[in-house]
């Protein structure tokens, strides 16, 4: 499968760090509100929150990028083996999916 098809097909970077920011965001905001009940204090709270909240956005980038190259786990799909070289037309898809009918693959 072509470079650029497959990463069409996967997570692109830019859905990964969309990802780790929304899911920061939420967790971020649960770390400060337990050293801001622990300490009382806004800026130990907010520095908490900025350090935790950048340092674990780069870890999760990186986790999630290392698991998206593992295989073990996965359900490949029994077409990914196929070099497509440039975009289905939409005929072209209808074409092969009434195929993929007739053959028993889809419903």
């Amino acid at each position: 499968m072509s470079r650029s098809l497959r990463g069409k097909l996967g997570e692109s970077h830019t859905r990964t760090v969309i990802k780790a920011t929304s899911w920061r965001v939420i967790a971020s905001m649960t770390t400060m509100a337990i050293v801001y009940a622990l300490t009382r204090e806004w800026t130990i709270t907010l520095g908490a929150g900025i350090l935790e909240a950048v340092s674990k956005m780069i870890f999760y980038y990186l986790h999630e990028r290392a698991w998206g190259k593992i295989e073990w786990g996965k359900q490949k799909h029994p077409l990914e083996n196929i070099p497509v070289t440039r975009e289905l037309e939409p005929e072209d898809r209808e074409k092969i999916e009434q195929q993929l009918r007739d053959l028993g693959y889809m419903d």
